[in-house]
């Protein structure tokens, strides 16, 4: 029997799926193709309007140049643009769209897309064209009157792919991805007016400025808008401009770290490890500042084409560009810091108030408490065996008369133990977090969980993270959380989980919710509430880095080895390592 070949050209339809794919990952993904052809097209004004997360509608208007009656198919064409006209071009794009793919593959994976269009003209009779698109081919196409610029309205995406569209996540959390390319690209272009609907409420608004400043307030709020420095660089190649947070200003993870390349919102860890940089001698480890960098340069310089979304970038000289943008934020920094420096001199020299750190009072003039030096904290594993260092442990019962002798902690990350079966090291953070997660368990079953505030906090949201709230709130309710809005982007939290540690500032409430939300998926089983039992856990332990005193590191033990499971902590990780004598024999080659 002849073999049969088995490799065959697959049919344009398919093909056209497979590279849409690339393009088109979710409804944010048609949203960002969209609204860059707006920019394009020198819009004032785009609005957007989704329906169930874009995944039923995703419209967007907007008042730029239009497209020409006779280019209307011809866009939808693929690889088809006005953007580039050949290979040479790529070395010097100065526009967010130039693949001509994004048009073609958004028709390839929606039911229907329908274009209403009308070129700009001083001829006020001069008529528009609209133009249907029912499952990647063209239906219709009228002459009709309509106001000067371009209409896009896509509905049904991925109808046809059921795989693709499984694994969308749920309406809200696919607008929260939306609104984060709505607001991103509000920031990079103060000279548009945004407008983001949902045909029931409007979930971000934006209005024509002449700088960021007004954007940035909407989406973040006076409290982070007022601690923003400026940043402002140039040279022959390249202009770095935006704001970074001052050094009190942080988050628990980098997403508020926005970099733009000539104009396109990317992602480079190039730039984002260099804002980081700039940060490194001034906040904590484990905080991660708030910046939104700008940078200009010769698109010779830089490759926008490395991947179909364009949101990858690769840099000629990236050592340079890093470089350039580590200097220009950490001047700003230094110099924000000069300023703070001087204004404090001129309140000394005129008798004005001074700060509580500089009086020594609190607000309200009482001291304020000095520095508590803790005599009992372990600096140094000790050379002699003290007193001190002879704590003893007696876990028995249930452990059958185990004993550990508490010998110090090293690196302040392990608490060094001596018992019956070697040399025991705990690491004091996974101990602590099993410690806190299993009191937490037995507080949730009781219902003991919550705590109310004395004094309520107010608390800033960003439109993203007012979303994914209203997504957690009955989640949140169930876990010692209340939290009610007060109108605009703040809300008010009136009770809160009693973890062990004080969460009683906005930016540690912030940090917990931001994780949470983090965490993205949201489910009526008691998977989703272990899991946020176990980043409050985590969040209310002892951290990496924390020097302990004897008494701490005694009762961390003992409370560690009365837990049902002292052995792993909530995520699995282990909690107690224990060197036999014999292995420690075999180390020094004593066997």
């Amino acid at each position: 029997m002849a073999n049969m070949a088995k490799i065959r050209l697959l049919d344009p339809d398919t093909v056209n799926k497979i590279a849409a794919g690339e393009v088109i990952e979710r409804p944010a993904s048609v949203a960002k193709e969209l609204i860059e052809n707006s920019i394009d097209a020198g819009a004032s004004r785009i609005r957007i309007e989704v329906a169930e997360g874009g995944k039923r509608l995703i419209r967007v208007t907007d008042d730029g140049c239009g497209i020409e009656k006779e280019d209307v198919v011809l866009a939808f064409q693929k690889h088809a643009t006005s953007k580039i006209s050949g290979a040479e071009d790529l070395d010097r794009i100065d526009t967010l769209g130039f693949r001509g793919e994004a048009l073609s593959s958004i028709a390839s994976v929606a039911r229907s897309v329908e274009v209403h269009t009308k070129v700009r003209s001083s001829d006020l009779a001069a008529g528009g064209v609209r133009l249907r698109i029912e499952d990647g081919e063209v239906a219709e196409k009228t002459e009709v009157g309509c106001p000067a610029g371009t209409t896009i309205e896509v509905r049904d995406l991925f109808y046809g792919m059921p795989a693709r569209r499984k694994y969308l996540k749920n309406a809200r959390a696919e607008l929260a991805r939306i609104t984060d390319v709505v607001t991103s690209y509000a920031i990079i272009n103060p000279q548009v007016a945004f407008d983001l609907f949902t045909g029931k409420r409007t979930i971000f608004k934006s209005v024509r400025s002449e700088g960021w400043d007004d954007c940035i307030l909407r989406i973040l709020g006076t409290e982070v808008a007022r601690n923003l420095v400026p940043v402002k660089a140039e040279s022959r190649q390249m202009t770095i401009s935006g704001v970074v947070g001052r050094r009190s200003l942080t988050r628990s993870g980098p997403d508020w770290i926005m970099v733009y390349v000539n104009g396109r919102a990317v992602r480079s860890r190039v730039l984002t490890r260099a804002v980081t940089e700039a940060y490194r001698t001034f906040i904590p480890s484990g905080r991660y500042p708030i910046a939104m960098i700008s940078l200009e340069i010769d698109p010779a310089l830089v490759d926008v084409n490395v991947h179909p979304t364009k949101r990858e970038v690769r840099f000629l000289r990236e050592e340079d560009v890093a470089e350039a943008v580590v200097d220009a934020v950490s001047r700003a920094l230094l110099v924000n810091d000069v300023e703070a420096s001087d204004s404090q001199m001129r309140a000394l020299e005129t008798g004005e108030e001074t700060s509580r750190e500089e009086t020594g009072r609190e607000d309200d003039g009482r001291p304020k408490p000095g520095p508590v030096v803790d005599q009992d904290a372990q600096r140094t594993l000790p050379l002699t065996s003290g007193a001190e260092s002879r704590l003893e442990l007696d876990l028995s019962p249930g452990f059958e008369k185990t004993k550990l002798r508490v010998l110090g902690q090293v690196l302040k990350l392990y608490i060094v133990a001596e018992g019956t079966e070697g040399l025991v090291l705990v690491d004091q953070h996974a101990a602590a977090e099993r410690v806190r997660y299993e009191h937490l368990k037995k507080m949730h079953a009781t219902r003991t969980l919550s705590q109310e505030l004395i004094t309520p906090i107010n608390l800033e949201l960003s439109p993203k993270e007012q979303l994914m709230l209203e997504d957690w709130n009955e989640l949140l309710a169930r876990m010692g959380f209340e939290i009610h809005p007060f109108g605009g982007k703040t809300y008010n939290v009136r009770s809160l989980p009693a973890i062990g540690t004080r969460l009683e500032d906005p930016q540690s409430v912030h940090d917990v919710l931001r994780d949470l939300f983090a965490m993205g998926k949201v489910s009526c089983g008691s998977t989703s509430e272990d899991d946020v039992l176990k980043l409050l856990a985590c969040r209310g332990s002892i951290k990496a880095g924390c020097e302990m005193t004897w008494k701490e590191m005694h009762d961390l033990l003992k409370d560690l080895f009365s837990c049902q499971n002292h052995k792993t902590c909530p995520h699995g990780r282990p909690t107690v390592v224990t060197i036999s004598s014999a292995q420690l024999e075999k180390i020094f080659g004593r066997r």
